[in-house]
């Protein structure tokens, strides 16, 4: 399996080392980000985050959206 990200921005075949866990795309090391996926508690008022073990491998896109939920205001909790 080659990197998604190599192949469609620079047409070069780069062996895959991880799978986006939000995405599923296959992802090589320049590609992969390593992360926690979280979980959505509601109260009034507010959006928490509440982290969920382990850690998760993301590819460069999906890393940059969960960038952008992170800017929106949402606060994690441990």
């Amino acid at each position: 399996m080659n990197c998604y990200e190599c192949q469609t921005e620079n047409q070069r075949v780069t062996p895959a080392v991880a799978v986006c866990s939000q995405c599923g795309a296959a992802t090589c090391v320049d590609h992969t980000n390593a992360g926690h996926a979280y979980t959505e508690i509601h109260s009034p008022g507010a959006l928490h985050l509440h982290e969920v073990p382990g850690r998760r491998m993301y590819c460069s896109t999906c890393s940059a959206d969960r960038a952008e939920l992170a800017a929106a205001g949402a606060t994690a909790t441990g």
